[in-house]
This record gives C-alpha cells, structure tokens and sequence, in this order.
C-alpha cells in the first residue's frame, strides 16, 4: 500500500484545471441565486395577479355597472364567481367537514386508503397480505381520508350555485369573483 503524501499530491493538480473547476462551481452558484431571485418576483407576479384579477378589476368593473366587457384586440372579459376550498389539516376540522360532506349526501367524493408499514425482515407478512387481509397478522393499517382538492372545488362550487350553504367555519373557504379573460382567437 503506498502511503499518501498530500503535499506532493497537491503540486502535480493542474492549476488550469482547478481554476476551471472553481469557475465552474461559480456560475453554479450564481445560476442558485439567480433562480431564487425568479421564484421569489414570481410569486410576487402571482400574488400581485390574483389581487389584480380577484380584488382590484371586479371590484373597479362593480362601480362602473360592469359583469364583461370586450378589450380592443376582441378578448372578452367577464366577472365571473370564484371558489377557493380546502379542508383544514387539523385534525377536529378535517373530521367535521368530512362528516359534513356525508351528512349533506356528499361522501362518495371522499377517498378513504388503507396502507400498513412493514419492518424490515416482514416480507413474508407482506406478501401474504397482497392476497387477503387478514385479521389475526396483527398489522395496525393507517387508513388515510381525503378529498382530491378539484372535486372537492367543483362539488362545492356546485352546491353554492344551487343556493344551499356551506359552512364557512368549518372547511378553508372563499368565495369571491376574479375576472376571467378570454383571448381572441
């Protein structure tokens, strides 16, 4: 075994090749940065466009008498009603607004998964259970209830359009308008 002399190892690297190298990691560097920067003014360009869309125009197109309008290059404009809903991570809520759901003849857009984590060296358990489930393997299944975020718009969005409320309080939920414009094609 040949012993490692890191003072001689370091003489023979090309000093062209390291100054490469370190250039190299510098526009990495640079290229992070810069693409940081480009998220951070995007969300601001997203935010600023929701507010322009959803607070700003309707609420200017309101005081006018306006719903739509055409633009000059035959885009139409119109004020249209918006739906923002989501349930709530915790726990007390999540539980209420799904019960809600059920209540209100809503439960079949409810998603219920069951999964069961397996130890290592549980591979026989495992495969037995792909075939059948079976009460007497001991396994706690974590079951996991959940509503795919668009259906969950849709069908409220719907159940609001038909006049019947919502609660407010117990799922996340804004209604509001945006203005939705259509290009000219």
């Amino acid at each position: 075994m040949s012993k490692i002399n890191f003072e001689e190892d370091v003489a023979n690297i090309d000093q062209t090749g390291l100054e490469s190298v370190a250039e190299l990691l510098r526009e990495q560097l640079r290229l992070e940065s810069a693409i940081e920067s480009a998220e951070e003014q995007l969300k601001g360009y997203k935010e600023h466009l929701r507010k322009l869309s959803g607070e700003v125009i309707p609420s200017k197109m309101a005081e006018l008498g306006m719903t739509s309008t055409t633009m000059y290059d035959g885009s139409k404009v119109d004020v249209v009603e918006d739906i923002y809903v989501s349930i709530p991570k915790d726990a007390e809520k999540s539980t209420a607004c799904y019960q809600w759901l059920t209540d209100n003849g809503l439960g079949d857009i409810i998603k219920n998964q069951v999964g069961i984590a397996f130890g290592m060296g549980e591979r026989e358990p495992a495969e037995k259970l792909q075939t059948f489930i079976k009460d007497t393997l001991g396994f706690i299944p974590e079951v996991k209830t959940s509503v795919h975020p668009s259906t969950l718009k849709a069908t409220i969005k719907k159940w609001h359009q038909e006049g019947r409320s919502v609660p407010d309080n117990t799922f996340s939920l804004f209604i509001g308008q945006k203005t939705k414009i259509t290009k000219k094609k």
